[in-house]
């Protein structure tokens, strides 16, 4: 259980570096793209580790989904902090909207009619 918590921690703090990265981002303050990216590593990194801890053949669309979405945040990464590209927030966004309707799928899915 300390295991469990202790990602958790992590996770959420990625989330939080996420929110202050992204408005210091939107406001051009300084460090903004640093905090952003470390929100995104935090926020990604657990999300692909849980995931593997489960067999790749008991997988189904929505962990295949959860791994598009954190390979898309991670390429938009890259796209910020190595290649210093501007276009960095289409494979974010495009992640966003995946997770978004990954999400409702699941619930759909687990509250049939």
């Amino acid at each position: 259980m300390k295991q469990f918590s202790l990602y958790k921690t992590i996770y959420f703090l990625g989330v939080v570096l996420i929110f202050v990265g992204g408005y210091r981002l939107f406001k051009n303050l300084s460090y903004g793209d640093w905090m952003f990216s470390a929100g995104i590593l935090c926020y990604s990194g657990v999300q692909v580790f849980l995931l593997f801890f489960k067999a790749l053949s008991e997988w189904k669309l929505f962990e295949y989904l959860k791994l598009t979405v954190n390979v898309l945040f991670l390429i938009s990464i890259i796209l910020l902090l190595i290649l210093n590209l501007q276009e960095w927030y289409y494979p974010f966004i495009l992640g966003l909207l995946i997770d978004f309707f990954s999400n409702i799928l699941k619930r759909i899915n687990r509250h049939p009619a």
